[in-house]
């Protein structure tokens, strides 16, 4: 009997590429939807299978779905909230995934790539668990809430599960690497002056998890079901971590002294929005923009993981460990 195959949209990206490694170390075979464009170097060096698509494209998507019996949708656009094409990749393409998987003779499993973003911050002290009804207070947590809630329009057809982690980092990663490298200079700027505390997860791990969801996890009811029912928030279990202790851990993994610099908040908006301002005029994006801004100073990214817990999964390394395998990476490439 031939290896079960996943599609995986989004698998030029940074946690796209963690999915492709855990799906084929798990045995499974891997469908990549590319665009004509795209940088397929390192996906060819993992031996996937390269199929021709976009998420914008409907009718690209169903010969990529036909023959899965799983489909991992982690396509998005990033750090430009101000397009019109932030909504329409996010919301639309979710859409569209969700409607090809449907329309297949037998529906894949879909496992849907969101954000805590969506759910919102947790209480100052809490944690923010699953059926807690979504408060996002950025414009790309309400995007990915109107994300999630257009693939649930299909969750009566399409076993379906959402995935919410809060600040994922790893090898690959291009949106975190500014914090180390201003760690690198000896700095770790905090952006307000009583900071949040933030969950983390490595990409690695949060693929694992993926694999689990997909495998076993609880499906969506759809529209008009319980809040939360098929959503799993995944972080490393136990870490709630002040925002500026955080530098304590990148002094460590980088082998140096790191020095926390609380920020005013204003002081933290006025770079927020000259940076947007400078990305609008390049039409490039911002990874520091007013979006991040407000959610950067909306108070704690912490959320409950008891849900995912239940399945089985459990880091084999601690946060502390996975920093200093990313920090490894970074330096063997180049990018410290």
């Amino acid at each position: 009997m031939p290896a079960p195959l996943a599609l995986v949209t989004g698998a030029t990206g940074f946690i796209g590429h963690h999915v492709v490694q855990a799906l084929l170390g798990a045995g499974w075979r891997v469908r990549a939807l590319v665009r004509p464009r795209s940088d397929v170097t390192a996906l060819a060096t993992l031996g996937s299978e390269l199929c021709l698509g976009d998420v914008g494209e409907p009718s690209s998507l169903d010969p990529a779905v036909a023959g899965c019996a799983a489909v991992f949708h982690l396509a998005s656009l990033l750090k430009v909230p101000w397009k019109a094409d932030f909504h329409r990749v996010n919301v639309a393409g979710a859409e569209h995934v969700a409607a090809a998987c449907a329309r297949a003779s037998a529906p894949p499993t879909l496992v849907l790539m969101s954000s805590l973003a969506a759910a919102g911050p947790a209480p100052r002290g809490g944690q923010r668990a699953e059926a807690e009804p979504p408060a996002p207070v950025s414009v790309y947590g309400r995007v990915k809430a109107a994300a999630e809630a257009a693939a649930l329009g299909h969750a009566h057809r399409v076993p379906l599960s959402v995935v919410r982690p809060p600040m994922v980092f790893g090898e690959r990663d291009r949106g975190t690497l500014a914090l180390f490298r201003t760690a690198t200079r000896g700095l770790h700027l905090v952006p307000q002056r009583r900071p949040g505390r933030i969950g983390l997860i490595h990409a690695s791990d949060l693929a694992q998890a993926m694999l689990r969801i997909a495998a076993a996890g609880e499906r969506a009811a759809g529209p008009g079901g319980p809040v939360g029912q098929g959503v799993y928030h995944v972080a490393h279990p136990g870490v709630a971590l002040p925002y500026d202790q955080f530098g304590g851990l990148l002094a460590e993994a980088l082998g140096r002294p790191v020095r926390a610099l609380r920020l005013p908040g204003p002081v933290t908006w006025t770079v927020a929005a000259a940076a947007e301002g400078w990305a609008r005029l390049r039409d490039r994006p911002a990874p520091l923009n007013l979006d991040k801004y407000r959610e950067a100073t909306a108070g704690d990214w912490v959320c409950a993981t008891g849900r995912i817990q239940g399945l089985g999964f459990a880091p084999t390394h601690t946060v502390a460990e996975r920093l200093r395998q990313t920090v490894a990476w970074y330096r063997a490439e180049g990018w410290l």
